[in-house]
């Protein structure tokens, strides 16, 4: 049979030639079936639904270690030792200080066994403990980023009361194939709960990460194998309420590791010093170390002296004396705002943060609900964050109900904004704030709650970090940094003056000795010396002159310090002693005490 001659006219029609018309009619079909497929070739592709982009998202998912790898060649010195200290070790405690990524350790260890199970085919169940709700958060919003980044197929276990918009997650991590078919998280505090989802999540074949409080964390019990379990901001755990939870768990825990910046012992085996429980110190980082390898900023003191010409006579800072207790709020961030401003390498890329420390919820109320306060805020464009059990969280003097709304508020303020953010100890410990260049103390701190309050301040601005690591500023050039120190405000009118310098004092030493500060990192002295006696009254007595003295105490209390530790530096053997001094004072009559 002949096929014909296939031609095209001149209006492109295509037709056969010289062949049958049932040969014809399949030649057709042929060319018809074919047209139809270059068609559809050329037009736009039917937009695919959900479902389907859902279902090609999470095939392509796969476990990969180039996101893990990037985020462990970023890693610095110390937080390298602490890493290679803890795969070296099944349990112990990790002493490093705040501002220094004690967080960026706890998650490199957990990732890092993930991966190795997840390329054996094998899951494991990862637990984070932490004191408080928003450090739980704080924690897990980190974790759970580097594990999708790396295809880690996880589920997420809250034990403790907080909740939380899950869909935030599934819009954040939709093109990492995170969906509800892939990925869930619960939030119980009830024991059996805790055992169904372990459960649930082993049938299914993921990892379970659990991040639990320490109030709920003998719930965890329900697990019958934990891989590895960090303790953040472990000093908290020696409560007796927290060891017996967490010992209630520890049989089930292949792995524990305790961080902290603060350190809390009793005795020879008590605290921290019980290494049944705790294990031993296996990397231990001073604060002195990290202000040398400049990752962390330098401490300043500033004692806060209102003035008789701006305080009535008799007025101490109080919950009951609202002008005292706002004006000392004002006064100090105005002062701080202005030391901040002229310490600054680039003044105009930062603004002044504010910590403040206050003794209880009425006085955060006290200062919070002043009108003169919130008018003088508003007038200089100052934002105000407040935390308090008693009275919840606020975002500039409005409430929110969700605690985590207005936390990343405050943590999405700009490097430049001015703020005051009012605390009594939520924000104390573990939480990682913005760029704070200062904390106030409007009451007394035992040495725990200062070091990690300053802590808060300390962390290095982003841009300053970024120029230390990139080695275009080194550590000891201050004056090229935009945040070169973190300010610790004290104010001289607390109740109960008496006291007070004898408190300052304490203050003073701990962060010197914590710290390494020298002196001259204060600020300038002679600010704040005493009137000379001769401008008193002739007829003054010494306790009047004494109590001039405790206004402007910081002059008498670097000395205090200097002499404490010139005696402590003596020879104990009297003879020894004797002969030392001597030798000083003979070198004072030289003109010379290099030598001494």
């Amino acid at each position: 049979m002949g096929y014909g001659t296939f031609s095209v006219n001149r209006e492109g029609y295509a037709f056969l030639q010289g062949s049958s018309y049932r040969h014809r009619q399949e030649v057709g079909r042929s060319i018809l079936s074919l047209l139809q497929q270059v068609q559809a070739a050329q037009q736009p592709a039917t937009p695919k639904s959900l479902l389907e982009r859902v279902q090609e998202a999470y095939k392509g998912a796969c476990i990969s270690t180039v996101a893990f790898d990037k985020f462990a060649k970023n890693h610095r010195a110390h937080q390298n030792t602490a890493i290679d200290a803890i795969l070296s070790h099944d349990n112990g405690q990790v002493s490093i200080p705040t501002g220094t990524g004690k967080t960026r350790i706890q998650i490199h260890t957990h990732v890092y066994d993930m991966l190795r199970k997840s390329e054996n085919n094998e899951i494991g169940v990862y637990v984070i403990g932490a004191h408080r709700l928003l450090l739980c958060k704080q924690l897990m919003d980190e974790l759970q980023d580097l594990c999708f980044s790396n295809g880690v197929r996880t589920n997420v276990l809250y034990v403790g009361s907080a909740r939380h918009d899950d869909k935030v997650v599934y819009d954040e991590y939709f093109n990492e194939g995170v969906n509800t078919n892939t990925f869930e998280m619960v939030y119980t505090t009830q024991r059996n709960e805790v055992e169904e989802f372990w459960k649930k999540t082993q049938a299914q074949g993921r990892h379970l990460i659990v991040v639990s409080t320490y109030h709920s964390f003998n719930g965890l019990s329900a697990i019958e194998s934990i891989d590895i379990c960090t303790y953040d901001e472990a000093h908290t755990t020696i409560s007796e309420d927290f060891t017996n939870n967490i010992l209630a768990v520890m049989p089930h825990i292949k792995r524990n590791y305790f961080f902290t910046a603060t350190r809390k012992v009793n005795g020879e085996d008590g605290g921290m010093n019980n290494t049944e429980m705790y294990g031993e110190v296996i990397c231990d980082i001073s604060p002195r170390e990290m202000i040398k390898a400049g990752e962390i900023t330098m401490p300043r003191i500033h004692v806060l002296h209102l003035d008789d010409t701006r305080v009535p006579k008799g007025m101490v800072v109080s919950d009951k004396n609202e002008r005292m207790l706002v004006k000392t709020v004002i006064e100090g961030f105005t002062e701080h705002k202005e030391r901040v401003k002229a310490d600054s390498a680039d003044p105009n890329t930062v603004g002044a943060k504010l910590l403040v420390s206050c003794k209880g919820s009425d006085e955060l109320a006290t200062v919070q609900n002043s009108p003169y306060f919130q008018e003088w805020c508003s007038q200089n464009n100052v934002h105000v964050f407040s935390y308090s059990t008693r009275f919840g969280s606020w975002n500039n003097f409005k409430e929110d109900v969700n605690r985590n709304r207005v936390y990343d508020s405050m943590c999405a303020l700009k490097d430049e904004d001015d703020a005051i953010l009012l605390h009594i100890d939520i924000l104390a410990e573990g939480i990682d704030l913005p760029s704070l260049t200062g904390v106030m103390l409007l009451r007394h701190l035992n040495v725990s709650k200062l070091l990690q309050t300053l802590g808060r301040a300390l962390r290095l601005m982003k841009t300053d970090r970024k120029r230390l690591y990139e080695g275009t500023i080194k550590p000891d050039e201050r004056d090229k940094y935009v945040k070169p120190f973190a300010y610790m405000l004290l104010p001289m009118h607390f109740e109960g003056m008496e006291a007070s310098a004898e408190e300052m004092k304490r203050t003073i030493q701990t962060v010197v000795q914590t710290y390494d500060s020298p002196v001259e990192e204060f600020l300038p002295l002679e600010e704040f010396e005493a009137l000379k006696n001769q401008y008193l009254d002739p007829v003054t007595d010494a306790k009047k002159i004494a109590k001039r003295q405790k206004d402007y105490p910081l002059l008498h209390v670097i000395e205090d310090i200097i002499m404490d530790e010139f005696q402590v530096a003596l020879p104990s053997d009297p003879q020894e002693r004797y002969d030392k001094l001597m030798s000083m004072i003979g070198s004072l009559n030289e003109g010379d005490l290099t030598n001494a």
